[in-house]
């Protein structure tokens, strides 16, 4: 089995979220994530319980200036 390992630096997208202060919904506009319910979408991503598209985790790395990694997807 193969584990990826983050550095003490990264964090996943939930602790991104609390560490900004935002609501799911704010979380999605910063994302620019659209959609019936964007606020669920980036809800169910940070709790792990949906996994983002390859293009949106590239979006999360990009908006979160490379603190939210792919690798945090996937612990």
């Amino acid at each position: 089995m193969v584990r990826l390992l983050l550095s003490k630096q990264d964090m996943d997208l939930e602790q991104f979220r609390k560490s900004k202060g935002y609501s799911y919904k704010k979380l999605a506009d910063f994302l620019g994530i659209t959609g019936v319910s964007p606020e669920s979408t980036v809800c169910r991503w940070c709790l792990k319980n949906r996994m983002p598209k390859p293009q949106n985790i590239k979006l999360i790395l990009e908006k979160t200036n490379g603190k939210v990694k792919p690798a945090s997807f996937y612990s």
